[in-house]
């Protein structure tokens, strides 16, 4: 009897309380990829193809299309001067610009802790640091450039901009500096001298074949041959800075470029000089190249004194083609980094000078309108 009752209990227990599977106790749960792309984070890889996921040759609208937030597009529009569009990215510490509605054709950084090349090298890091990390200047005697940008011959579509000791740009662009190894430039069997130590400004170039000393402080130029002989070009206001660069004939010109700053407008203008014989002679007579105006400065936000231009030169048969880049600045940094559009300034083929000219002092024997640039 006992034991019919306990049978009884356990059949009602079953009843009551189905046995549960294990599988239904452990189902498998399934997460579904999220819906949008999964961006990099900083710090990004500064490459020669770009930065980052932001690569030259993608297209403009594709790029803006991956920025969040919404629309980061400016049209920098400075008539003979710049036409691009450019993409704010990181907080706008990365800027992507090209033709409006093109292709990226350059990336630039404007901040220490957004990106990096692979060795390192940063916003923020020195102009020995360039050298250390990248290699020497690329030396191309058909180009030169700004002193305040070097272009390191370990990447050579990289444009570092210097102020002072320190990078606060780096600026990746489309095609490659191409150059010699560095001390090799020179024309024929001349190789350019050394830059003087004790001068802050000095550069060699192969003006005739034993090769000058060229410096520069202020306005004043001056030329000293190997055999000690000195040239003094006419004083050109404003002088930035001077170069050498391989002229028509095979030998090196000085090119001169000069910023001259009014209330409402800044000028940038370029000369250069060659030899021929023993005389000094314009190659190319002052000339404006470019100018930005207080009008202009305002289309793309900015007060003309916080634009300025770091200029590249590129030797041509007939001509000097002059590009670089145009900044604006927020206090002391920074703020936009912009590709502009090339301008060419033609060569002129040097005239015949009176033998007198040539004895009165090379100053003295600068074309036609040299009498009222002369030094003092």
């Amino acid at each position: 009897m006992r034991v019919a009752l306990l049978l009884a209990l356990a059949a009602c227990s079953d009843k009551g309380h189905p046995s549960i599977k294990p599988e239904q106790e452990h189902q498998r749960r399934v997460i579904e990829p999220p819906t949008g792309g999964v961006r990099a984070l900083p710090p990004h890889a500064i490459r020669a193809d770009g930065v980052g996921p932001y690569r030259l040759g993608t297209s403009l609208v594709d790029l803006l299309g991956e920025l969040p937030g919404g629309p980061r597009i400016v049209q920098f529009n400075l008539p003979g001067i710049v036409h691009r569009d450019v993409l704010r990215a990181e907080d706008d510490a990365i800027l992507i610009g090209g033709e409006p509605q093109g292709k990226a054709s350059f990336v630039a950084v404007v901040r220490d802790e957004i990106a990096r090349t692979e060795s390192n090298l940063h916003v923020g890091s020195t102009r020995d640091d360039v050298t250390r990390t990248l290699g020497a200047p690329v030396d191309d005697p058909d180009r030169a450039r700004d002193p305040r940008v070097i272009v390191p011959s370990g990447m050579r579509n990289l444009h570092v901009v210097i102020e002072g000791d320190q990078v606060v740009a780096l600026v990746v662009t489309e095609g490659a500096a191409h150059g010699a190894a560095p001390g090799d430039a020179g024309s024929n069997d001349c190789q350019r001298p050394a830059p003087d130590p004790e001068k802050p400004h000095s550069f060699g170039a192969c003006m005739s074949g034993g090769g000058e000393l060229v410096s520069y402080e202020g306005d004043e130029l001056s030329i000293t041959a190997k055999d000690g002989h000195i040239a003094t070009p006419p004083r050109m206001a404003g002088l930035q800075f001077a170069v050498a660069l391989r002229g028509a004939d095979g030998k090196d010109e000085v090119v001169e470029v000069a910023r001259t700053d009014e209330a409402s407008s800044r000028t940038w203008s370029l000369a250069a000089f060659r030899m021929e014989g023993l005389r000094l002679v314009r190659s190319v007579e002052p000339t404006a190249i470019y100018q930005l105006t207080a009008g202009n400065a305002r289309w793309i936000g900015a007060d003309l004194h916080d634009l300025d231009l770091y200029l590249e030169l590129a030797s041509r048969p007939d001509a000097i083609e002059v590009g670089g880049l145009l900044t604006t600045r927020a206090g002391d940094k920074i703020r936009d980094i912009v590709v502009i559009s090339p301008a060419s300034v033609a060569r002129r083929r040097a005239k015949s000078l009176p033998a007198e000219a040539a004895d009165a002092g090379v100053s003295d024997a600068i074309g036609e309108n040299g009498s009222d640039r002369r030094s003092h």
